[in-house]
């Protein structure tokens, strides 16, 4: 509906498709109440008496330069003939290519829910502050190795229900250049979950096969700084960027950074951690009984649990840091819990000098949090390791050779 001065009334929009293309039709008013009811997304229809008239491309996502409005002569009835009925047309374009388009452009786009954020209502900008709009943001991934921020509004957000991992088809997608590249779904747009059309299979495979735990590049890490937020993609910097930016030097931050693993310092890899299951504070044996104390639980144990703490030295083609690893990332990297790593220290060296070496000259994708911290009057930044991947080398791929097109423009 449209509420302005010299007007009211209401609207609605269908996109019809055929064996030929695919067109935009409108009613207004009075039309609404009668036709309305009667369309329904996937049914077949006669429609005679329409009138044609050149499309506003503002308000369509259709490559057509005509368009239909339906008026009191407009005829509509269902085909209760469905056979060779055609599928909707798609013209996907891959993340990677976004900036590639202007901001306001149209595109499709086959992609990969990784996240989905709660509806949120917000006030526009420039409207009335009484009127309320809602919106979903998640985030997306294709093929292609890179990571969008795609937003729905209205009922499409509050009836979304499409699950994490799904794949889904988006028809009519707005580009956006907040931070980079977004993708917006108007109300002139669609979405299909897990469409069965060959490229959604296909895409299906790779994401099974690989892209699950594949790293993605964003818009934003071609520029701004990255976040600290759950679902997040931060940040790709070179080793030699975390050393001359003074990363972590003013404040936290988020980045994920490249790199081969080149000694891990094994000298002392884990502490003796409190046993209770919701603690990990580190315990002290008492020499008089051979228990283990926590002081924050207040209680002795037989033996303590250990945890990992231990930094391994990284490097990439531009230099090295150390980086910080714990309980997590250590059995991901030594592929046993610390416990295991402690008896092997003490009963068999060799058995525990493998599984460092077998740590040693792999290449991970490290997402890390940097911090100031000051111990006896000296301050350093300490960079510790949140997560850690294998590298998918097709993103990567995709990444660099964005970033060499970003140069070449």
């Amino acid at each position: 509906s449209w509420n302005k001065p010299n007007s009211q009334g209401r609207l609605f929009s269908v996109n019809l498709l055929d064996d030929s293309g695919e067109i935009r039709a409108t009613a207004f008013t009075q039309q609404v109440d009668r036709l309305f009811p009667m369309l329904e997304a996937g049914k077949v229809y006669y429609i005679s008496n329409a009138q044609v008239k050149m499309a506003r491309q503002q308000f369509s996502t259709l490559n057509n330069q005509y368009e239909l409005t339906f008026d009191d002569s407009t005829i509509v009835e269902q085909c209760q003939e469905t056979t060779g009925v055609p599928q909707e047309q798609y013209e996907f374009v891959p993340l990677a290519n976004l900036m590639k388009y202007e901001k306001g452009a149209i595109v499709d786009v086959l992609c990969v829910v990784r996240s989905v954020e709660d509806v949120v209502e917000i006030t526009p900008k420039n409207g009335p502050t009484d009127r309320k709009m809602v919106k979903r943001d998640m985030s997306v991934v294709d093929k292609s190795g890179y990571q969008v921020r795609a937003t729905v509004w209205g009922d499409d957000a509050r009836e979304f229900k499409v699950p994490v991992d799904a794949i889904v088809a988006f028809k009519g997608m707005r580009v956006g250049d907040f931070g980079g590249r977004t993708l917006s779904l108007p109300s002139i747009g669609s979405l299909t979950a897990n469409p069965d059309i060959p490229e959604a299979h296909m895409l299906r495979g790779w994401y099974d096969s690989a892209g699950r735990n594949a790293s993605f590049q964003t818009y934003e890490s071609m520029g701004g700084r990255g976040g600290g937020g759950e679902g997040r993609t931060d940040q790709i910097k070179t080793m030699a960027a975390v050393r001359d930016e003074n990363v972590g030097g003013d404040h936290a931050e988020y980045f994920s950074v490249k790199g081969t693993i080149v000694f891990v310092r094994s000298t002392t890899l884990a502490y003796p951690g409190c046993a209770s299951p919701d603690c990990s504070k580190k315990v002290i044996e008492d020499a008089s009984t051979g228990q283990w104390r926590c002081e924050k639980c207040e209680r002795s144990f037989a033996s303590p649990e250990y945890r990992y703490i231990f930094s391994v030295n990284v490097s990439d083609e531009t230099g090295q840091n150390w980086l910080q690893c714990f309980n997590e990332v250590g059995e991901q990297l030594l592929g046993c819990s610390a416990n295991e790593m402690i008896r092997l220290q003490q009963q068999d060296e060799t058995a525990f000098n493998q599984r460092i070496a077998d740590a040693t000259f792999q290449e991970f994708q490290f997402r890390c949090r940097a911090k100031s911290e000051t111990f006896n009057d000296n301050t350093r930044v300490r960079i510790s390791v949140m997560t850690m991947t294998k590298v998918d080398y097709v993103a990567e791929a995709h990444r660099l050779n964005k970033l060499i097109e970003a140069f070449s423009m």
